[in-house]
């Protein structure tokens, strides 16, 4: 399936989740999430705050922040920047200000990034550092389907897609069980997806 078919699929598929359904959904990919031991394990977590019918993250982030007072960890979150994206590290969801687009955004300048050597080296990216990718889709060979901007692949490829753990999150629906989606050259495969039935 063409890649703006299946956009245009998947959105619709989530606009017609009732509330209850929503609800029921986030909260198993909460669950399957935060107990996962690749996850919950890492020091510093990158991560979209969702917006309009993407899977929810706002929990995760605030159960995230609520362990900071007993555990050594960072939240980082995304802000677009021109035709680029930055993660600026939180300690409160009261950073966060609504963009011109709507979208929650750090409204800070504590940007971090694994290329900061002093500190990043002696941290190990690879084994520390986990990133949560939003998308419209993704399939059983890690392939992602995003919105079509390319930032999180340009990120990626620009710091090294390497030195994250790469979890994709997304209710079950939108993981293509049987085709696989066409990635371009630049595209960056997840590590795993987290849905609400399995992790793939």
């Amino acid at each position: 399936m063409e890649k703006s078919v299946l956009r245009k699929e998947m959105k619709r598929l989530r606009r017609e989740m009732t509330a209850e359904e929503r609800k029921i959904r986030d909260e198993k990919i909460f669950e399957n999430l935060t107990t996962l031991s690749r996850f919950k394990d890492k020091k510093w977590f990158y991560i979209y705050v969702s917006y309009g019918t993407e899977t929810d993250t706002k929990e995760i982030i605030k159960y995230l922040l609520s362990l900071k007072d007993k555990k050594d960890i960072h939240i980082a979150v995304p802000k677009v920047l021109g035709t680029e994206m930055e993660f600026f590290e939180i300690d409160s969801l009261d950073e966060l200000k609504k963009s011109n687009m709507g979208i929650l955004e750090p409204n800070n300048h504590r940007l971090v990034n694994v290329k900061d050597v002093e500190y990043f080296e002696r941290l190990n990216p690879a084994e520390n550092v986990v990133m949560i990718l939003p998308g419209l889709a993704f399939d059983m060979e890690r392939g992602r389907a995003g919105y079509g901007g390319g930032f999180y692949d340009k990120y990626l490829n620009r710091y090294g897609a390497d030195d994250f753990l790469k979890i994709g999150i997304c209710y079950d629906f939108q993981m293509q069980k049987y085709d696989t989606i066409k990635m371009e050259e630049n595209d960056v495969k997840v590590d795993m997806t987290v849905t609400d039935r399995a992790y793939y």
